[in-house]
């Protein structure tokens, strides 16, 4: 367990572990925090690859965009844009229909999982003691980022306010 006193303290912390572990690509399950620390820069600049998994937040990396809200995350997108990222980044010819562009994703994104090398992915309940994690998910690729690679970080959060700040 590790407790970061700063976004920067956190990203340092993840990217030295990538490298020390010889890790090549990370897939990533949808993570606010990871997402507040610009931690996929930070691999990035170590030559890490890492790839969103949650398909909005798959696309939002695409575009190299930032997402427009936290549940939604690419709310601001529709089709035209989706199949415009996939033609452009993925190769794929271009199609507004959402299924197939689901299929595409899937796709594209299995071999991701296949390939990669450590997992990051959020974390609902932690116990230290144990290194025991809780993520409550009902998206396969939460599963996947947790099951598939060899190595597996938790991203988690923890406010701590005066109690006179609480009601």
């Amino acid at each position: 367990m590790f407790y970061a006193n700063s976004a920067s303290d956190a990203s340092d912390y993840v990217t030295n572990l990538a490298k020390d572990r010889g890790v090549k690509s990370v897939v990533k399950s949808k993570s606010m925090i990871s997402e507040e620390m610009s931690l996929n820069h930070h691999l990035e600049i170590q030559g890490i690859e890492s790839v969103e998994t949650d398909l909005g937040e798959f696309i939002i990396q695409l575009d190299h965009d930032a997402p427009s809200h936290i549940v939604q995350p690419m709310i601001h997108k529709d089709r035209r844009a989706v199949g415009r990222a996939f033609e452009r980044e993925l190769g794929t010819e271009y199609c507004e229909d959402a299924t197939s562009l689901a299929r595409v994703a899937r796709k594209h994104l299995r071999e991701k999982f296949r390939q990669a090398d450590l997992g990051i992915s959020g974390g609902n309940f932690l116990i230290a003691e144990s290194g025991s994690v809780v993520i409550c998910t009902n998206e396969g690729n939460g599963r996947l980022c947790t099951s598939a690679p060899r190595v597996h970080a938790v991203s988690y959060t923890h406010l701590t306010l005066p109690t006179s700040d609480l009601v």
